[in-house]
């Protein structure tokens, strides 16, 4: 699903109501499989859960590095949605993680916080820890954003439309 069918622009103006209507944004897309729920959002910063169930273990029983890694990249994301300006966007363009301990259950958290914000890139560190009273960290994750502008928009990196 992206913003244009789910009917929200997840942007600074609008993140209350994007947050409000995630299962929308996320319905049959990977942070939506994952269970990766947003808590908090704003420019700059995000806070969101994930419960460690069936969906995001490998055949050990414990988090994949895989699923850690799109928890942290979502999560890196919407700390980016509310920074864009119109005629904006963003894609991943290097990620890089670093994962500390197992965990085979429990809900964790995942906190954005942004570390540069310039024309053309974004980049962001995410903690992953236990969402309880003891927060172990889990995993450490630098995310580089590119800001992309579209086609007629000016400033920035320009990509040309599909076709």
């Amino acid at each position: 699903m992206t913003e244009q069918t789910a009917g929200i622009e997840p942007r600074a103006a609008r993140v209350a109501e994007a947050i409000a209507n995630q299962d929308a944004f996320f319905a049959d897309s990977f942070p939506g499989m994952l269970g990766v729920r947003i808590v908090e959002a704003g420019p700059g910063h995000c806070v969101a859960t994930l419960e460690v169930g069936s969906s995001v273990k490998h055949p050990g029983g414990y988090a994949h590095g895989g699923a850690l890694a799109g928890f942290g990249d979502t999560a890196a994301a919407w700390a980016t949605f509310p920074t864009l300006d119109e005629g904006e966007f963003f894609t991943t363009i290097e990620f890089k993680a670093n994962f500390i301990t197992g965990v085979n259950g429990g809900n964790l958290r995942a906190e954005a916080t942004s570390v540069h914000r310039g024309r053309r890139t974004m980049v962001l560190e995410v903690h992953v820890t236990t969402d309880d009273d003891e927060r172990r960290p889990v995993a450490m994750m630098i995310v580089t954003q590119a800001i992309l502008k579209t086609p007629g928009a000016t400033g920035g990196a320009e990509v040309p439309p599909e076709g």
